[in-house]
């Protein structure tokens, strides 16, 4: 009998083993398939998030990273639920390559007409063909951006009219090194002599984002620049007032079509003069580049608008120069008076820190004792103190229309302006003195409010500025600002600046009036509302206002500024009909004004634009164009039509704004010419400086000396520089050693004489 024996080689178990290696290769698959899933709703609920934009790319960035496989999970995430906190840590370790390969494409992808300037040869060519160009794109690579401290450590031009064959580009980008740490280059002396001609050639225009600071770091130098015909940075302000940023990197894309790669984003707080030549080459010859053609695209949109491009030639352009000589002026500070001004609000912080623990700390839930500046622990113990549920601790929107009724609010919002005021006077200010000059030096932003009026301060692009805000100093502590030794200080203010100016725009008579008599408008108004005579509602026995005067005022400023009826009434203890009623009929007195304030807000509807005074600026209020949304009668205050309610209050806000900027607008070309006037004479005068622009005020420092003749000179340049057609201008002057502690000019040489007898 024959046996077939079959040999197995299988193990016994090994269909089994098969399945189970299946089954985990498709949970494998399912859980990767579920991760992949969990990781795509996770980006969707983390994009959703209130990124920053700065936050967004860079989750963008790792997001396009771990599709391509670049990266993946950051350790710390094992186990964990992807989160954006995750997502930041991988970006940090990416930042590293992904600047490395920026840096690097930089370089190889550098157009064919950007050139080193590293020896006398190329110097040497390059100020030949400077010689003929009509204009020259201009910009300067630091150590820093302190004017007085840093130093220039390379120079960037663009020259757009030189063609060098076989290059199909027209125009020629270079970067000049004076002063980096390594790689063949030319001294800064040599260099800036050798430039000197077309620096002071005033027929050669030149073109620069943020000319200010080229201009200071020239002179930094002991070199000017001269010939500034172009501002890319102020012109978009005369384009577009309203861009989120007017740096050039964040303009570039927006207007020319190329990203562009900030400082930081490449170099982070690396010095210039660190970085190798071929990066610098690539990255400063990029700017005037890029300079040059924002100019062309500005100058194109600026000639449709004849009258805006005429002003910002004469007007803001030489502006600048004014404002460079201004900021290098600098402050001399009492430091003793700092430090017991300072004093004296940390003890009145201290008695206020009692008074208000001694009012709220019962309702405090917390262990320990209430903390005045934790905003959660405040929120409920302020909410039981005044029996009312706090929305939050706004102190513009919440806490300040409270403060009348309530003390204990009053009293927190003191505590919490003094505590910041004796921090900047005891520990901040000492601190902020030059080193080099020995003097406090402020900025001022000629586009520092989308009106066009000044604004002080640093420079928010750098952290660590030296630089304060003079224009925001509190009456008391102007008094720690010195003229200089053999100086004084004169303050002229524009009389009443923006209620001339809407005289002279309305055409009202009744302001018209005020002023041909030289009688004060609030008044004047008070007068005609009341039907009481005017030196009645004028000013009380000691210079204070009447509360008559002071209502007018009130109504008036309201109007000027935008403010809503439910904000006047606010200001006037009224409910808000009776408010609306009181600025109706007030205006109803003043027909040719109330036709001026209905024609504006018709024009922001209709345009979404107004005027300033001649056409010279337009201030873009493009909510007023937005079609309203019809909230049915009764449904106000429906949850339902919120957006509704919201969409309507921006039209309305819109209309409102219209006569603020018409008004603010003219003042602030009216304030900038008067400062061009101001600076010329200064500049024909020994020992004359404009020392500051604060608000409606310019102050001059002129020797201790001075005559009644000087002083009609500043009140000649106050009055006549710039008019309001038959409105006259008017100026108060005040003579002082420190600032905000001053006489009129008869009182000073009163004392003069009385000295001298």
């Amino acid at each position: 009998m024959d046996v077939k024996l079959t040999l197995n080689l299988r193990s016994p178990t090994a269909d089994t083993d098969r399945e189970a290696t299946t089954e985990r290769v498709k949970d494998a698959a399912k859980r990767k398939k579920a991760a992949e899933k969990t990781l795509e709703d996770a980006w969707a609920r983390i994009l959703a998030m209130k990124n920053s934009d700065a936050d967004r790319e860079k989750l963008l960035a790792v997001k396009y990273a771990m599709e391509t496989g670049a990266t993946g999970r950051h350790p710390s995430g094992v186990g964990k639920r992807f989160s954006k906190a995750e997502a930041l840590r991988i970006y940090t370790d990416l930042r590293e390559s992904i600047r490395e390969e920026t840096l690097r494409k930089m370089v190889a992808d550098m157009p064919a007409n950007y050139f080193l300037i590293n020896s006398e040869r190329l110097l040497a060519r390059l100020n030949e063909r400077l010689r003929q160009e009509s204009e020259v794109a201009v910009d300067t690579e630091t150590t820093g951006v302190d004017v007085y401290t840093d130093v220039i450590v390379g120079i960037s031009l663009t020259l757009p009219s030189v063609s060098i064959p076989p290059l199909r580009e027209k125009g020629m980008h270079v970067y000049i090194p004076v002063a980096h740490d390594s790689g063949e280059q030319l001294s800064r002396d040599y260099v800036l002599e050798e430039l000197r001609g077309f620096l002071y050639d005033e027929g050669i225009g030149k073109i620069l984002h943020n000319a200010m600071f080229d201009i200071a770091m020239f002179r930094r130098h002991g070199y000017d620049l001269r010939g500034v015909t172009w501002d890319t940075m102020i012109a978009m302000h005369m384009l577009n007032e309203n861009e989120m940023s007017f740096r050039l990197k964040d303009l570039a894309p927006k207007y020319l079509g190329v990203e562009s790669d900030t400082f930081a984003e490449l170099f982070g707080k690396t010095p210039f003069n660190e970085i190798p030549l071929d990066i610098a080459l690539a990255y400063a010859a990029k700017d005037t580049d890029l300079t040059w053609r924002l100019y062309q695209f500005q100058f194109t949109h600026l000639t449709a608008m004849s009258t805006v491009l005429d002003y910002y030639r004469t007007v803001e352009i030489p502006l600048l120069y004014v404002i460079v000589d201004m900021e290098a002026n600098g402050y001399i500070l009492d430091l003793d008076f700092a430090k017991e001004y300072g004093e004296q609000l940390r003890q009145r912080a201290k008695v206020l820190h009692a008074k208000l623990i001694g009012v709220m700390a019962k309702h405090h839930e917390g262990d320990g004792e209430l903390n005045l500046n934790s905003t959660p622990q405040m929120k409920v113990a302020l909410s039981k103190a005044i029996g009312r549920e706090l929305p939050n601790m706004d102190a513009k929107k919440t806490l300040k229309p409270l403060a009348k009724e309530f003390e204990v609010i009053a009293d927190l919002l003191e505590y919490r302006k003094i505590t910041k005021l004796s921090g900047t006077y005891i520990d901040s200010l000492p601190t902020k003195q030059n080193p080099s000059t020995k003097r406090w030096h402020s900025r001022f932003n000629p586009m520092g409010t989308v009106t066009g009026r000044f604004s002080s301060g640093k420079d928010e692009d750098a952290e660590d500025s030296n630089q304060f805000n003079v224009q925001n100093q509190p009456e008391e502590a102007r008094k720690m600002f010195l003229a200089p030794e053999g100086k004084v200080l004169v303050s002229a203010d524009f009389k009443a600046q923006e209620i001339r100016c809407t005289a002279y725009l309305s055409g009202e008579p009744v302001l018209i009036e005020a002023f041909e008599k030289g009688i004060d408008p609030y008044a004047n108004m008070a007068s005609m509302y009341y039907k009481r005579p005017y030196h009645e509602v004028n000013k009380l026995p000691n210079g204070e206002d009447t509360p008559e005067r002071k209502a007018m005022k009130v109504v008036w400023l309201a109007t000027l500024y935008g403010m809503s009826d439910f904000s006047l009434a606010e200001m006037l203890g009224l409910k808000k009909p009776e408010a609306t009623a009181f600025k109706t009929e007030l205006f109803s007195g003043m027909p040719k004004l109330s036709a001026w304030l209905k024609a504006n807000e018709e024009h922001v509807v209709k345009f979404g634009f107004v005027w300033a005074d001649k056409q010279q600026r337009k201030r873009r209020l493009p909510d007023g164009k937005l079609k309203r949304k019809e909230i049915p009668f009764g449904k106000w205050n429906d949850p339902k039509y919120e957006e509704s309610r919201k969409h309507n209050a921006k039209i309305n806000r819109a209309m409102r704004q219209g006569t603020n900027a018409r008004v603010q607008g003219s003042s602030a070309i009216q304030t900038k010419v008067t400062m061009i006037k101001a600076h010329e004479e200064c500049k024909k005068r020994e020992g004359w400086a404009l020392w500051g622009t604060i608000h409606d005020e310019l102050v001059f420092e002129i020797p201790e000396d001075f005559t009644r003749e000087d002083i009609a000179v500043i009140e000649r340049i106050m009055t006549q520089s710039y008019s309001w057609g038959s409105v006259a201008n008017g100026t108060d002057i005040a003579i002082m050693t420190r600032w905000g502690k001053g006489v009129t000019p008869d009182a000073w040489f009163a004392q003069k004489t009385k000295e001298a007898a």
